[in-house]
């Protein structure tokens, strides 16, 4: 049990210094470094890559064993009852991105910006269109819930209702890293809210189903649509 204990506390350290210095102190300096004449959209793609793709080796390395077993627990379900959880759990994840955009939009009177990290992102699908969406449609969605939802909720030792408030508040700081120091404190919390809400669909997910597959099929299909409905806007 104490050796489990152990496990858990690596991962916070190890998955909290990831996020914060990984992606813009550690690999950014060093892709720029080697690759001095890359632009930076293309250092920002690579980057990403490498910085998930270690993510994810961490996360493997560490609970590997766990997550396959969490994961083959699928196959208990029949094919009905896998078709009719990933409908409701999009619908789901659907109704709290709408929710989301609406009170991020009435808060902020119609004003609010796009994050750093948005921005970039579409910067970078202009010239990388493809490469953009197997980052964001299938590795960004694997390693979020398995972060965010598998990892978090199976380390903290506390109310469903804590893990979801925890987990729903740092998915929404993850993807506002970029911007801190960038923005304002008051727009960060704003740009937050639908991200918030979003890991609270996920995570109500991921209680009622007690699988991550369901969340990781959702959030691939949400981030889908999303892109295609940016690419029919351009």
């Amino acid at each position: 049990m104490k050796k489990e204990k152990i496990k858990w506390y690596i991962g916070w350290i190890i998955f909290t210094v990831w996020y914060l210095i990984g992606k813009k102190y550690i690999l950014l300096p060093v892709i720029q470094l080697v690759f001095e004449v890359m632009s930076y959209s293309d250092a920002y793609l690579i980057v990403n890559y490498l910085w998930n793709f270690i993510a994810i080796v961490i996360l493997f390395s560490l609970y590997g064993t766990e997550i396959l077993r969490d994961i083959k627990e699928i196959r208990q379900y029949d094919i009905k009852s896998i078709a009719l959880g990933y409908i409701k759990s999009f619908a789901l994840i659907v109704l709290f991105t709408i929710l989301g955009g609406i009170i991020q939009f009435i808060v902020s009177s119609g004003n609010s910006a796009l994050s750093i990290n948005e921005m970039t992102l579409r910067m970078t699908m202009r010239e990388h269109y493809w490469a953009i969406m197997i980052l964001s449609v299938f590795i960004g969605p694997i390693l979020e819930e398995l972060i965010f939802r598998w990892f978090i909720f199976n380390s903290i030792n506390k109310s469903a209702i804590i893990k979801m408030i925890v987990s729903s508040v740092l998915f929404g700081l993850m993807h506002f890293i970029p911007s801190i120091g960038a923005i304002g404190l008051n727009e960060l919390c704003l740009q937050s809210i639908q991200y918030v809400l979003a890991g609270i669909a996920f995570c109500l997910v991921y209680i009622k189903r007690g699988n991550v597959v369901f969340g990781i099929s959702a959030h691939m299909s949400i981030n889908l649509v999303h892109n295609l409905m940016y690419l029919v806007n351009q």
